[in-house]
């Protein structure tokens, strides 16, 4: 029996998720191994993720051409077109930034962090200047082109916005490899995955990202150590809910079922 025949006799809905994996599995691939090509071919590990956040968004490229036979993004939803709608998404970027921080700093008070340690040294050891670029550009470019450009895609040909929001934020956190960055990283990931999804396109989402990590490198750790207590973080985890609520990809949905309504409803004379 051929590879065809045994293909054909796998259910549609098989082989959809079974490209899926491949497709989402491949990009990991790619994003690791690169890194870590790139960190032993040079020693610096900033060196191997400035390589492969490039890499990875030049692979979003390629995908988006090859699944749409364009580069260029669809229409965005309705609400992605009003000022109330970026007004929330602004102040869920402090908030997230804000509890992702406060929570970070009470965590590796606490428990400490040998990963998240091991991530400072090589900060410590390559240059500043690419410090400074990979982090507040080249991570949300890359990053973003992962997560939300290939993965959150993909899982949305099977899922529910929610449902594939949550699982590439899991695995955007995972990523960092650290309970520091993964306890950081979670807010925005959904925040960043619902925002998306109502715009349809990548670069306000890495914008974001860029803003989130640059308040990281240059708001004084002082500050964000004063509020690091139990209530602030509890607060701020609440404010988290409440605005990822406002945020809700249902709601989307809704409206855009109202908009394609209103666009074949004959008009009264």
């Amino acid at each position: 029996m051929q590879l065809s025949d045994v293909l054909n006799h796998i259910p549609p809905r098989a082989r959809a998720w079974g490209k899926t994996l491949v497709v989402i599995g491949g990009a990991l691939a790619v994003y690791v191994a690169v890194a870590l090509l790139v960190t032993l071919a040079t020693g610096d590990a900033i060196a191997g993720a400035a390589a492969s956040n490039l890499v990875v968004a030049a692979l979003a490229l390629v995908y988006r051409w090859r699944s749409t036979g364009r580069v260029g993004a669809p229409s965005p939803r309705p609400r992605a077109r009003t000022g109330s709608f970026w007004a929330t998404a602004a102040a869920g970027l402090v908030v997230c930034w804000l509890a992702g921080q406060v929570s970070a700093v009470w965590v590796y008070s606490t428990w400490g962090s040998a990963q998240f340690d091991s991530v400072n040294d090589s900060r410590g050891a390559s240059s500043v200047a690419l410090v400074l670029v990979t982090a507040v550009l080249l991570a949300p470019l890359g990053e973003e082109a992962l997560m939300r450009g290939i993965a959150f895609t993909e899982l949305r040909k099977h899922w529910a916005p929610l449902a594939s929001a949550f699982v590439t934020a899991a695995v955007f956190s995972l990523l960092h490899g650290n309970v520091v960055q993964i306890v950081l990283t979670v807010p925005l990931g959904i925040l960043l995955a619902f925002v998306f999804e109502a715009v349809q396109r990548l670069w306000p989402v890495v914008v974001m990202h860029v803003l989130f990590n640059l308040a990281a490198s240059f708001v004084p750790k002082e500050f964000v150590g004063s509020i690091a207590q139990p209530p602030m973080i509890v607060a701020l985890l609440g404010a988290v809910i409440l605005v990822l609520f406002a945020l809700t990809p249902g709601r989307y949905a809704v409206e855009q079922n109202n908009e394609d309504r209103a666009s074949v409803t004959p008009r009264s004379r």
